[in-house]
């Protein structure tokens, strides 16, 4: 509502000018200012209100382009993030790498795979800095999208994020796991939107991970 109504008042103060100078026309303002293009007018002066009629342009073009990402599927999300999924990684021991229960789609444990097939290893705090250690959490989400994708055939059946677990080889010192885990945790937020993509979360350290990986972290979705 509060963005309806700044872009109203931007609208009529452009009328008022328009009038006092005898210029312009109804139709024009409002198309240039409730479009997507709407910015075109901060850069065309007009005599009154000029600074907050800006500033509202600014604003109520911004939240038309928050408003057509927040509408997007989560399949078109990846591809106006312009995300590289690595390839699905395969099991390599006993498991399955999803279990499917109801509705639940329960993700088995993925590590920082990367897309030439190589992982990201190393105990963050010793090998790996907290922003290294975090980059490598973002490629478990990656990894753990690919997954999805295998398996379920489109992102878009994922209703909501339920639950994350993620681990992080570490040094004992290392006291950070939360501000790691957030590589993943922003991803899927970016991905499923802030209303579906973030879960309830826990975040620990580890002593080792298998193959000496970074992180490895484990998920559950709701699936339609």
């Amino acid at each position: 509502m509060i963005e309806i109504i700044r872009g109203l008042m931007t609208f009529l103060a452009r009328q008022l000018g328009k009038l006092l100078h005898g210029t312009g026309t109804f139709q024009q303002d409002r198309d240039q200012i409730f479009s997507k293009h709407a910015i075109n007018i901060a850069n065309r002066p007009f005599p009154a209100f000029t600074a907050r009629s800006r500033c509202s342009v600014f604003l109520f073009r911004g939240l038309n382009e928050s408003r057509l990402i927040a509408g997007m599927d989560a399949e078109s999300r990846l591809a106006q993030l312009k995300l590289e999924l690595p390839p699905a990684p395969k099991p390599v021991a006993v498991y399955k790498p999803t279990v499917l229960v109801g509705n639940l789609l329960y993700v088995s444990g993925h590590g920082p795979l990367k897309s030439d097939k190589t992982l990201i290893c190393g105990r963050v705090g010793a090998d790996l800095d907290l922003a290294a250690g975090k980059l490598a959490a973002r490629q478990v989400g990656l990894a753990i999208l690919a997954t999805l994708r295998a398996e379920l055939g489109s992102l878009n059946r994922v209703r909501r994020l339920v639950k994350v677990l993620g681990m992080v080889n570490c040094t004992p010192d290392f006291a950070e796991h939360p501000a790691v885990i957030n590589g993943c945790s922003e991803l899927f937020a970016e991905v499923f939107g802030p209303e579906h993509g973030i879960a309830a979360r826990s975040a620990v350290g580890m002593g080792s991970l298998p193959g000496n990986i970074a992180v490895e972290i484990e998920a559950i979705f709701e699936i339609a």
